[in-house]
């Protein structure tokens, strides 16, 4: 009977080892062991070309101390014909560059009134787009950052939100749409109306709305035509309270609005609050109701800036800041999954504080994720001390004329204290692949410059924006002013110095 026994507790041993040795097979045909510190090891080369920044106007500031500057986050045109540029402050004012002059289009904040929140470097007052018809019709979105209040969320925080000592805390605001009608398009000054079209409340107080879109190569009677396009990013909290990668696990959840970008027809009235629409040709909207129609693409961390080209292929471009190490330029294609918070760039990233990379599993095309079409790490400079942030801006493909040598280029860049303004050709940014980046070459005045020392400060915070003629803009948080991107040749530099 004891040997009975014996053996049976042999059998048992056997099994529970053959059991432990199949599921850690399992978990790590999933995951590598193998930590990756250093996923790019390759430098960026300099570009042989050449571009100039030339300063075209200063917006106001908006600050106190130190802190005057206006915070220029998002410029564009109107495409009404008349040449101007807008561009936003965060802290509530939108204004319109005419003809060289700066004028006050809007104080956005005094309009909207109640609840205006502009208390972190990622709240106030977003983005802004018009609608293609803006010229006849008026129309033009915004996104901005309330306090959070009674009114009704479209979408609400369903899971317990917790920071970093597993604490439960509050949600902490809310992002909201807006539908703006101005009276007479053309003119410098706003007068007109608003209506509400969506509110969403954030789990944290980063990691928000982001921009708003469409598509200017739609035209009329087409799908795409004026079907706006939201960028959310995953609600995370960008290291505080909570540091885990996707906290809410958002970005692979398709019953959450967060770590997506939309698309809504904002004259349409079948989405669950009636101010939107739901578009038909939308990938998921015959999904049932676990899943949101509005889900254009999703699996994104912080999209920063999209575009589409407008010559070649007409290509939507997405910039998504990453975590970790690596800072993603996604080629956006209708339904796709990109694979955040599970994937950063072409790596696993493991769920928690650390924030580590693994190489791809073997079994890894199950999961039908669609990864980066170019890609950079973070090299941080050996001498540097304190604090270096690195984080992708996305740009335009440049279809301008000023500079010949630059078009068919996508010109984007890194808005941290690396501060580098890359380019790559549209055509070499396919599915599937990965493009080499290299460095454009900045010159201010009849000198080689980095942005940094153009700007006068250790932090870029450059955006781009695009002008009815095409050519690329440039904004920075760190000065307030708006700058052109311009040839240099005729100024005594050559483009393959």
């Amino acid at each position: 009977m004891v040997a009975v026994k014996k053996n049976l507790v042999r059998r048992l041993y056997i099994f529970i080892c053959i059991w432990l040795i199949v599921i850690s097979s399992l978990v790590f045909s999933n995951i590598s062991h193998a930590r990756i510190t250093n996923p790019i090891p390759e430098k960026i080369e300099k570009s042989k070309l050449i571009i100039g920044v030339e300063e075209i106007a200063q917006i106001p500031g908006s600050g106190t101390g130190r802190n005057k500057v206006a915070r220029l986050n998002f410029l564009t045109n109107a495409g009404d014909g008349s040449g101007r540029l807008f561009v936003n402050d965060m802290r509530g004012k939108l204004y319109v560059i005419n003809n060289g002059k700066v004028y006050l289009y809007m104080n956005f904040k005094n309009l909207v009134c109640s609840g205006f929140s502009y208390q972190t470097n990622q709240q106030g007052f977003g983005y802004f787009a018009f609608h293609p018809d803006f010229a006849n019709n008026g129309l033009f979105y915004t996104v901005h950052t309330e306090e959070k209040n009674n009114r009704t969320t479209d979408f609400t925080i369903k899971k317990r939100i917790f920071d970093n000592e597993n604490n439960s805390i509050e949600s902490s605001h809310h992002d909201v749409i807006l539908e703006w009608k101005a009276n007479n398009p053309a003119a410098n000054y706003f007068t007109g109306r608003f209506r509400e079209i969506m509110r969403v409340e954030e789990p944290y107080e980063d990691h928000n709305v982001g921009q708003l879109g469409f598509n200017p190569n739609a035209k009329p009677g087409e799908r795409d035509y004026g079907m706006l396009y939201i960028a959310l990013a995953d609600g995370g909290s960008d290291g505080f309270p909570v540091s885990e990668t996707d906290p809410l696990d958002n970005g692979q959840n398709l019953n959450t609005p967060l770590g997506k970008i939309l698309r809504i027809n904002p004259n349409g009235k079948n989405s669950a609050n009636g101010k939107y629409g739901i578009p038909e040709d939308n990938p998921f909207v015959n999904d049932g109701d676990s899943t949101l129609g509005e889900i254009w693409v999703y699996g994104l961390r912080n999209p920063h800036r999209f575009s589409w080209d407008t010559g070649g292929n007409g290509k939507m471009l997405a910039a998504d800041t990453g975590q970790a190490f690596i800072e993603e330029v996604n080629l956006i294609v209708k339904g796709s999954n990109y694979g955040w918070g599970n994937r950063e760039g072409t790596w696993v990233i493991k769920e928690d504080n650390d924030s580590e990379l693994f190489d791809l599993p073997k079994n890894d095309a199950r999961y039908n994720y669609t990864y980066p079409v170019a890609q950079y790490d973070h090299d941080i400079p050996k001498d540097y001390e304190g604090f270096y942030a690195i984080a992708i801006t996305g740009g335009y493909v440049y279809r301008g004329k000023a500079i010949p040598e630059l078009v068919g280029e996508y010109i984007f860049a890194d808005f941290g204290s690396d501060a580098r303004f890359f380019h790559v050709p549209v055509d070499e940014l396919v599915n599937g692949k990965q493009a080499q980046i290299k460095e454009l070459r900045l010159f201010d005045g009849q000198k080689s410059a980095s942005f940094l020392e153009i700007i006068g400060s250790k932090r870029s915070d450059v955006r781009f924006g695009i002008g009815e003629d095409k050519e690329i803009y440039v904004t920075s948080k760190s000065d307030g002013k708006v700058r052109k991107l311009v040839s240099v040749k005729n100024k005594g530099v050559t483009s393959n110095e």
